[in-house]
């Protein structure tokens, strides 16, 4: 362990971590051929990384769509409360703004919905990609991090793929602005995609009406530029692991749309006639809510 590791800094344990999957995938790597001076070798080490964690995250994803669709099938009591206390904003006092939003709580209370749960699967990746950043600014000037060795901090360091260092960026031109753009369009198309997706296949059709669903639409394009201008200053290992995830969101999006659509979709719909086709129940596809 570096001196600098600390049991009293948080991100000395993700770092751990981190690095510690870093360093076993690389090692494996380098044992069925690659290089493991080379580039590739880091690359597909990151690439490891992301498939444990997103591995690792899925019983959250699962738990995260169940809520989501219990939370689908109390949609139209929701609209019905929306309804009931509908009238222009100037007009509406704080308590009614009260009774309306613990009329609302508990609904969700009732059928079991956290608003969060979708989220948390995301929210979790954020402090191992923080994790990442240090692992590899560590690398890139030759110090040991977590359980990446001096000698493995400098060859992961001095490790380029098309002639980008990991560490570089984008921004900091020359052969990384080539590998740096790549991967943006990556990130920014797998985004893209895997919200259009989720807004036109993935989602009740009257849960897109009025200005809810018109800031929903704008996501859809705002999300991947935030993704994009956020992706041009970060080093290239991390925009690896943003563009494999990216990636890896886009098939797990497929696969949900296609085995566990939101109740109301038209992939809920899609799925209710393959099923009606082969003869068997359809009640799930058809709208209901899944057991809690």
């Amino acid at each position: 362990m570096p001196e600098s590791w600390s049991l009293l800094d948080p991100f000395a344990w993700l770092e751990a971590a981190v690095s510690g999957v870093l360093v076993a995938a690389h090692a494996l790597l380098a044992a069925v051929g690659l290089d493991p001076a080379g580039g590739p070798a880091w690359t597909a080490a990151v690439i490891v990384l992301v498939v444990v964690v997103r591995t690792s995250l899925l019983p959250l994803v699962v738990r995260g769509l169940r809520s989501a669709h219990r939370a689908a099938a109390v949609a139209p009591q929701l609209r019905a409360l929306q309804a009931r206390y509908s009238r222009p904003r100037p007009t509406r006092d704080p308590a009614e703004l009260a009774r309306m939003r613990s009329d609302q709580v508990a609904v969700f209370r009732e059928a079991g919905v956290s608003p969060l749960a979708p989220l948390v699967p995301a929210l979790l990746q954020v402090p191992v990609m923080i994790a990442l950043a240090r692992v590899l600014d560590g690398a890139a000037r030759g110090h040991a991090v977590g359980l990446l060795s001096p000698a493995l901090a400098l060859q992961a360091g001095a490790a380029t793929v098309l002639g980008a260092p990991l560490s570089g960026s984008l921004l900091g031109g020359g052969a990384g602005a080539l590998l740096g753009g790549v991967l943006v369009v990556v990130v920014a198309a797998a985004t893209w995609a895997t919200t259009h997706l989720q807004l036109t296949r993935g989602t009740d059709p009257a849960a897109l009406e009025g200005p809810v669903g018109q800031a929903q639409r704008a996501t859809v394009w705002l999300l991947p530029l935030v993704m994009a201008a956020t992706s041009a200053a970060v080093p290239l290992g991390l925009l690896v692991y943003w563009a494999t995830s990216a990636v890896w969101s886009l098939g797990q999006q497929l696969a949900v749309l296609r085995w566990l659509p939101t109740p109301g979709s038209p992939a809920a719909a899609a799925l209710a006639g393959r099923l009606a086709a082969r003869g068997r129940p359809v009640e799930h596809a058809a709208g209901r809510s899944p057991a809690r």
